[in-house]
């Protein structure tokens, strides 16, 4: 006999930046993800820190810190709406799902005393956990201890009923299997800045439009794949006026190829391995040389025809040049602007104050992420390097910690690049926010 429960509640966290989801975000999320899975379920916000230093500031929370914070305040929420005889869907979103993840984990812990799974079930989306491709499970075992990042490894498949959701070149929740592709890894990190923040944003036909993952063996998690058009790592190249579009559609078929090739096949910007089974990251894929050649050829015809497609538009169309902005992701975890305010002497000396304050604070946490690839990281591969050797293996024992290192550089590179872009965007609110 089915359970009987007294309503069905949805539990909605905001991501990274967001510890208050707002009450556009709780439509957005709900009329797209939670009323496709759970129809009729009342969504609920929950405030969680979802900090993580240095990207949402210096002063921030270490993403440990948060993501544990997150957990203890999550498993309260469940376990109320249980009590009351609720059915309880919990949604995530970028660092949620990783609260989310923590809490199956810890149910499972706890044997015959956790929630039933025909009680609560999961929404996960841009879930850096993710088996196949969530950053943090593709370099498992890992812990930057300097930044307070460690990488807690796969999302359990079992038993409770999780749907996750991901998009193409999120590089949080679809990092490049193979990160020795320097060219995958770059657009794994343009896609964290981009694509990344765009999940509540997406429309019904793409959800109901997204590609079903091959999973191995019992499971009860499903996983869908929303494709990405277009390569995160062009969007620079689209933004130059008149000739940006044609040169991006000249370049982008045998570009994705190359970029491709970082998950396995150069025809997928995602790993095609069942998608339950955690995946860590490996060397280089099993793809013949003649298979890229032919990719490559028909992406430089293709290519050749977009452009001569897309030129006729670009040169017709009058030429606008778009105000200089920071990267969507930079300006979604940024402080409230300050009010206006007169230039006055006072103002002026604590504006400066301010900007050069927030200029030399960038210097921590390059110090935490150098300290971190000279501690954690040589660790880290010493370890590997051992494994493999222990196996006979004395190739994969010199190339995997080589794999770990483009990963990890890629990482370090982008938290540097928006420490950076923050600090900046951050100088530019507090100067304009003078006025004569």
């Amino acid at each position: 006999m089915p359970a009987v429960f007294n309503d069905y509640v949805a539990i909605a966290m905001g991501g990274t930046g967001t510890p208050i989801p707002s009450t556009s975000y709780l439509d957005a999320v709900n009329t797209l993800y939670i009323q496709h899975i759970a129809p009729g379920a009342i969504a609920k916000a929950l405030f969680t820190p979802e900090q993580l230093y240095p990207i949402t500031g210096v002063k921030s929370l270490p993403f440990q810190t948060s993501a544990q914070e997150g957990l203890k305040i999550l498993d309260i929420s469940i376990w109320n709406e249980i009590n009351a005889g609720n059915h309880v869907t919990v949604f995530g979103y970028s660092q949620s799902p990783v609260i989310a993840s923590l809490e199956m984990q810890h149910f499972i812990s706890l044997g015959p005393n956790a929630p039933d799974p025909s009680q609560i079930n999961f929404i996960l989306t841009g879930n850096e956990m993710n088996p196949n491709g969530g950053i943090l499970a593709r370099i498992p075992g890992l812990n930057v201890a300097s930044l307070g990042l460690p990488f807690y490894g796969a999302t359990p498949d079992n038993p409770y009923y999780t749907t996750t959701y991901t998009l193409e070149y999120d590089g949080f929740a679809d990092f490049p299997r193979y990160p020795l592709n320097v060219l995958s890894d770059v657009n794994a990190v343009f896609g964290i800045l981009t694509v990344h923040r765009t999940y509540p944003d997406l429309t019904p036909e793409q959800i109901a439009s997204a590609t079903l993952l091959p999973t191995e063996g019992p499971t009860t998690g499903t996983y869908y794949m929303i494709r990405t058009e277009n390569l995160p790592l062009l969007d620079p190249v689209r933004a130059i006026p008149v000739i940006g579009e044609p040169l991006a559609a000249l370049v982008q078929p045998d570009l994705k190829v190359l970029v491709n090739l970082g998950y396995g096949d150069p025809n997928y910007g995602y790993s095609t391995s069942p998608a339950n089974v955690p995946t860590p990251f490996g060397l280089f894929p099993d793809v013949s040389l003649q298979v890229v050649a032919d990719a490559l050829v028909a992406g430089t015809h293709q290519g050749i025809n977009d452009f001569g497609a897309a030129l006729p538009t670009a040169l017709s169309t009058t030429p606008q040049i778009a105000p200089l902005e920071f990267p969507p992701y930079v300006q979604s975890v940024l402080p409230p602007a300050p009010p206006p305010m007169p230039a006055t002497p006072i103002n002026i000396a604590n504006t400066l104050a301010s900007v050069v304050s927030t200029g030399y604070s960038v210097l921590l946490p390059t110090a935490d992420i150098g300290l971190g690839f000279v501690t954690s990281l040589p660790a880290y591969n010493l370890t590997l390097f051992l494994s493999q050797l222990a196996q006979g293996d004395l190739r994969a024992a010199i190339e995997l910690p080589l794999a770990a290192t483009f990963g990890l550089g890629a990482l370090g590179g982008m938290i540097e690049f928006i420490a950076v872009m923050e600090a900046a965007a951050e100088i530019a609110q507090d100067l304009q926010s003078l006025y004569l």
